[in-house]
């Protein structure tokens, strides 16, 4: 086909995703459903509206590799190191669970060859991180206990994907005759894959990053161009060495994601990415045929339904393995329980490689489009019926048990995250008695090795409450990052401590709302306390008054619902920053000899200011530098002492000093006493 032809084509499919995605969006469709939509409305099996599903499929694949690409820019090797422990064995055990578990399924109901059992295992298995991540995101729960984990989990299956890719020639290629050899095939991939891997990532620390360099001192242009070469060009390399195209650009992004430059290389090749990736999911929609489908359609009810239970058992059950607690696993074993949009990356090279055919590729279409459209509706689910599910840890700690009468007028700290330890360490100092209650077992073990008053327990049941000693609390502190699990605490704690005063910090002031209404006696939102300290140190450097600073900042929080009920205070401003017209006033210093006048009086018995005009705004001594010294200050042999003023007041402050009130200064033509007072 010409190209205006393609392009004709691409105009009227896109046409017909726009209407779609606007539709879904209203409907909370996820957009990865809606673009298959489309593809089944403009592909051959609909209005055929594109018939060169070749030249799409190759774009596809490109956009593929940049959905790679950025994957690989949004990895934290950082992250997974802080939570290896729970995620590699809890990931990887979710994939190989699902894989046997499906793959059994599929074996006891229709037999067949290996690579088709798991073929289909691992389709099932991986969980769309594009979907996931946008609902999560949407609902405030990215950071959340269950939030870090999914996404934890999500980024081992990226790596699960990458592995598979880089076998898929020899894992898709071959049959069943050539078991042996496409086993060996599948082994020197893997090898490959390390080898050229460790070969790109130590090249690319080093040329990459200074590539980048030279195209940002040039132009944004070249940046740009840079960055689409450095994940296409890395991509096609490592196909030509036998890799696949997405796997080699998951390494580029890899490469760049721990770089000075990751946040604009992800902003400029993210529209790309979107534009050519939408593409891979118009194609996948092109493939499904609705005629076929009608006939499977119970087939597909069910195993989509199947998928979404098994899923979800089984990511609960790896999890919790780990030592992940109950209510955490399992909300997040609801987020997972979905296929993915690299599973149809898999699945297309294994319908060509002729692994699978077109009825079973039919059905993982039609039941995995399903699971994806459910997910916002699991994610929204999943925590409460987490909680319901899950049995409390309701039993209290040996380690309290002990403390619990002897405990009066402490602080109740729920929650050993940043602001716990903050709390636990200022208190400590302080010698006020605390003690710390947090779920995870690994932080708990940690700061008992530090002599830290902690106790593993789960703060939302009323039992380990009670053993800490709500009831006679100085205050209950929570400093948890799980919203709902604060609720529950917050009412547990109001239950049995109607009187006690109850103080939650929250992320966003929605769910400092809740808290409120659930008894908190004060909630701190740090979104807003975070703008409105923004706000007041922005005004406060356009010289704002600090009054009228404190009042706007009172105000706003009035209307917002957020009063903490004490008067706010205006940032102070370096000298330095302060407006011209203060910087250029006149500022002298004088040294009191031993001899003089003033030495062993204090500023008030000297009065300075209503005997000269001058303001002494500092004293500095070998001890160090006093500013804005009090009235009592007393004044020392060599001290140095900065005075404000003009110079006639300067000249009569210096001789009040240094030869007290009766003192003439000629030069000026006026008498010490004679100065009029200035109020």
């Amino acid at each position: 086909m010409d190209s205006h032809g393609l392009l004709q084509e691409l105009v009227l499919v896109y046409a017909v995703a726009v209407v779609l995605l606007v539709i879904g969006a209203r409907l909370r469709v996820p957009a990865i459903v809606s673009m298959i939509a489309a593809g089944v409305i403009a592909g051959p099996n609909g209005m055929r509206l594109m018939t060169s599903q070749e030249d799409v499929d190759f774009m596809a694949e490109i956009g593929v590799a940049l959905l790679l690409f950025t994957a690989g820019l949004e990895f934290s090797l950082n992250d997974l190191r802080r939570m290896w422990r729970t995620l590699v064995p809890g990931g990887l055990g979710q994939v190989a669970l699902t894989v046997l578990v499906t793959g059994g399924a599929v074996f006891a109901f229709a037999g067949g060859p290996v690579s088709r059992i798991v073929v289909i295992g691992l389709v099932v298995a991986l969980s769309s991180t594009a979907v996931v991540l946008k609902e999560l995101a949407r609902r405030n729960q990215l950071h959340s206990p269950h939030g870090r984990l999914t996404v934890g989990v999500l980024l081992l299956q990226d790596i699960v994907v990458i592995a598979v890719l880089a076998a898929a020639p020899a894992l898709f290629g071959g049959s069943d005759a050539a078991g042996a050899e496409s086993q060996r095939g599948i082994g020197r991939a893997l090898v490959t894959l390390a080898a050229v891997g460790g070969g790109v990532l130590l090249i690319g620390r080093v040329l990459l990053p200074r590539l980048l360099r030279i195209a940002a001192a040039s132009s944004r242009e070249a940046f740009a161009l840079s960055v689409v070469l450095a994940s296409v060009g890395t991509a096609f390399l490592a196909a030509q060495m036998g890799l696949s195209m997405a796997a080699g650009a998951f390494l580029a992004g890899l490469i760049l994601a721990e770089g000075e430059f990751s946040h604009q290389v992800h902003a400029d090749v993210r529209p790309l990415r979107d534009l050519l990736a939408s593409l891979f999911f118009v194609s996948v929609g092109m493939l499904i045929d609705v005629r076929e489908m009608l006939p499977l359609l119970h087939i597909i009810v069910l195993a989509a339904a199947a998928i979404v239970i098994a899923k979800t058992a089984m990511a609960a059950g790896a999890l919790m393995l780990t030592g992940a607690p109950i209510r955490i696993a399992l909300a997040a074993a609801f987020a997972l329980a979905q296929v993915g949009e690299f599973s149809f990356v898999l699945g297309r090279a294994a319908l060509e490689g002729g692994v699978i055919s077109t009825g079973w590729w039919q059905v993982l279409l039609g039941s995995s489009v399903i699971t994806m459209a459910l997910t916002p509706f699991l994610i929204a689910a999943g925590p409460g019926f987490a909680t319901r599910l899950a049995p409390r840890r309701t039993a209290v700690p040996e380690s309290l048990q002990g403390q619990r009468d002897a405990m009066r007028d402490h602080v109740v700290i729920l929650g050993y995250g940043i602001g716990g330890r903050l709390l636990a360490q200022s208190l400590g100092e302080l010698s006020v008695p605390y003690v710390v209650l947090e779920l995870n077992g690994a932080t708990v073990r940690s700061a008992l090795a530090r002599g830290v008053n902690i106790h593993y327990a789960d703060v939302s049941a009323p039992e380990p409450l009670e053993a800490a000693g709500v009831k006679h609390a100085a205050a209950v502190v929570l400093v948890l990052s799980d919203p709902d699990a604060s609720e529950r605490a917050v009412k547990a704690v109001r239950a049995m401590a109607p009187q006690v005063p109850i103080i939650a910090r929250t992320r966003y002031r929605l769910e400092a709302e809740r808290l409120a209404t659930a008894g908190a006696t004060l909630a701190v939102a740090e979104e807003l306390e975070a703008s409105l300290e923004v706000m007041s140190q922005l005004l406060a450097r356009l010289h704002i008054p600090g009054n009228v600073v404190e009042t706007l900042v009172d105000n706003y929080r009035r209307v917002l619902g957020a009063s903490t009920g004490r008067p706010s205070r205006a940032p102070a401003i370096p000298m330095d920053q302060m407006p011209r017209e203060i910087m250029d006033a006149p500022v002298s210093s004088f040294r009191l000899a031993a001899e003089s006048w003033a030495v062993g009086k204090s500023l008030q018995d000297v009065d300075l200011r209503n005997s000269t005009g001058a303001t002494v705004i500092a004293v500095r001594r070998a001890s160090g530098t006093t500013t804005s010294p009090p009235a009592v200050f007393e004044l020392a042999a060599d001290d140095d002492l900065f005075l404000l003023g003009d110079d006639s007041d300067i000249l009569l402050a210096r001789a009040l000093m240094a030869e007290g009130p009766r003192a003439r200064v000629s030069s000026v033509g006026k008498t010490i006493g004679d100065k009029a007072p200035q109020l």
